[in-house]
């Protein structure tokens, strides 16, 4: 859902902002149907299940504070019952920092994405506004 998204970051340019909140709402509403279902029926297709990580990113792209947060949540969930299914479920402590940490690598993916030097800080200059401490 969000190739252009990427290819267009990957060249130095922003997507287009009315495509991108029309494809992160439809893949925002997916999304949080595939995580209402069982872990062991969770499609693997990104057209029906789309990346979180990549949500992540349209939410920064296009300064969504609000949709941010449920990305959080969402990026929660995924790896509590990633854990769970594993029979690994942790503690409430370990598990925010696990998603704290996962976090982390998906703004760092974020911002390599970007072709050079110049880029790369406007994409940290948008994360900043979300996650200061990147």
């Amino acid at each position: 859902m969000f190739e252009q998204m990427v290819s267009a970051l990957k060249n130095g340019t922003f997507p287009d902002t009315n495509l991108l909140r029309k494809r992160f709402a439809a893949a925002l509403v997916k999304k949080m149907g595939v995580i209402r279902t069982p872990y062991s029926f969770w499609p693997a297709d990104t057209k029906i299940n789309p990346p979180a990580k990549q949500l992540l990113w349209a939410a920064i792209l296009l300064h969504d504070k609000e949709n941010f947060s449920i990305v959080e949540t969402i990026i929660s969930t995924e790896l509590e019952e990633k854990q769970r299914a594993k029979g690994q479920p942790d503690p409430t402590q370990t598990h925010n920092a696990k998603v704290q940490q996962l976090l982390q690598v998906y703004l760092r993916e974020f911002i390599e994405l970007a072709p050079d030097k110049t880029c790369k800080e406007n994409l940290r200059h948008r994360t900043k506004e979300f996650f200061p401490t990147l």
